[in-house]
């Protein structure tokens, strides 16, 4: 009995003694790299800061479960089709839950649901679109028309998400058709006219003056792909006060109106023809009374389809001018009646570089060759490298064609507060502005907080 007893007492310290060795070799090994001193031969494993490598960023992709029910996926295919979604295994990981379901038609195709669950911070959003394929489909037609699908319901929860900047639209037309039918054979209870009313008034006052503004607008228009037809009117009226040293009140004011209007026809690509005509008055200009009549050429050098982002433009006009002045002009009118030409070449073009537009205006009036005026504008903001660009103005006129300047020198009031037009021979202004941005390109946070405060 003792022997059996010490027997099975040292088998037990044998088992023992195995497993705390074990146990302790096992923390050495694991331990080792941490509590070993750095030495020469000896090196614990390199981490990102010993390396100098990046820490990983976190994968903000949008996180779609693919779940097929009774339709064929290609799971292979829709994950390199769809670079900007990480589909995941399980739906409790996903920000999306893509269900596509399918149900056969009388045709012998299909008819495939794709339903967008939304989930964690799309909890509240659920979409669905539905697309047919016709029967003997071949499977790379069906999974390139599924992942097409699933990408137009996949973008607007994407756009949420960092990386937005990289979705376009794309809509190809139908081959031989036009990419959307005409806007005129849509019934339209306004037959396609616009109307706007505006009415403004403003006006401040201090001890020592005060004044204000009363304007109002009024247009229509109807605009479609053949014709073009705007009315337009506007009326104004300013008002100015100063109260003098001497305690003398000075009291200003200006009144002028206009109305006119313009039909336009297309003719082609690139040529249109249209006429104007136009009535008004303006203390300013020594106008009691104006008329204007013009009949235009215009010839667009780009198609006019790419107006939004070029346009060469030459313009030929011939027209009639009727005035009737307040006071006698410098050349002793009261009345008259002028036949006047335009020519304008104007170009504007709007890249990735950024956006030029220049124009340059010769008016003559043809009773007398030396009454017109010469001006150039343009205008440009180019992108000159990272985060620099450059912004340019000018305006340029010689001037010699002011009909309707009152005789008479102007007194110092009217000179000081613009109460009439100045006799001048050319006018320039310009200016040149510098832009360069620098730091995080990655900050789209918005925080509008103590905004008001300015500054």
């Amino acid at each position: 009995m003792v022997r059996g007893g010490f027997a099975k007492s040292r088998g037990t310290r044998v088992c023992c003694v195995v497993l705390t060795r074990s146990l302790a070799l096992f923390l050495a090994l694991t331990l080792l790299p941490v509590v070993l001193p750095a030495q020469s031969g000896v090196r614990p494993p390199a981490t990102l800061a010993d390396t100098g490598a990046a820490a990983p960023v976190a994968d903000t992709r949008l996180r779609v479960f693919l779940d097929c029910q009774n339709a064929p996926c290609d799971r292979n295919f829709f994950i390199a089709d769809l670079p900007f979604a990480l589909w995941t295994q399980d739906r409790l990981d996903a920000d999306v839950h893509l269900l596509i379901t399918r149900i056969g038609t009388a045709s012998g195709g299909g008819e495939y649901t794709l339903s967008f669950v939304g989930q964690r911070a799309f909890a509240t959003r659920i979409d669905t679109l539905v697309t047919f394929l016709p029967p003997n489909t071949t499977d790379d037609i069906r999974r390139r028309e599924l992942a097409r699908v699933a990408k137009v319901g996949l973008a607007p929860f994407a756009m949420r998400l960092p990386g937005s900047e990289r979705f376009s639209i794309r809509y190809d037309a139908p081959k031989g058709g036009a990419a959307a039918p005409k806007l005129t054979s849509l019934k339209d209870p306004w037959n396609f006219w616009v109307y706007r009313m505006r009415a403004n008034g403003s006006g401040s006052a201090e001890s020592r003056g005060n004044n204000y503004e009363i304007t109002g607008n009024l247009s229509a228009s109807r605009i479609t792909e053949d014709w073009k037809i705007t009315v337009s009117g506007r009326n104004e009226y300013r008002a100015n006060a100063f109260k003098l040293s001497s305690g003398d009140m000075r009291r200003f004011s200006l009144r002028s109106a206009d109305a006119n209007v313009r039909v336009v026809r297309s003719l082609t690509d690139h040529w249109s023809v249209g006429g104007n005509a136009g009535t008004g008055y303006s203390e300013f200009r020594n106008m009691q009374a104006s008329g204007a009549v013009d009949l235009s050429a215009e010839y667009n050098f780009y198609r006019w389809s790419e107006a939004t982002s070029r346009q060469l433009i030459a313009l030929l006009s011939v027209g009639h001018r009727f005035y009737d002045y307040y006071q006698p002009t410098i050349f002793g009118e009261t009345t008259e009646n002028r036949p006047v030409a335009r020519a304008i070449l104007a170009t504007e073009s709007r890249q990735t570089w950024g956006n030029i537009d220049g124009a340059l205006r010769y008016t003559r009036f043809l009773h007398n060759a030396s009454t017109y005026s010469v001006s150039f504008s343009g205008r440009t903001n180019i992108r000159l490298t990272r985060g620099l660009s450059v912004e340019l103005r000018g305006d340029a006129a010689k001037v010699n064609d002011q009909l309707f300047l009152a005789r008479g020198d102007a007194s110092d009031d009217e000179v000081l507060t613009r109460q009439r037009a100045l006799a001048t021979s050319f006018r320039l202004s310009g200016s040149i502005g510098l832009n360069f941005t620098f730091g995080s390109i990655y900050n789209s946070i918005v925080n509008p907080r103590l905004d008001e405060l300015g500054g």
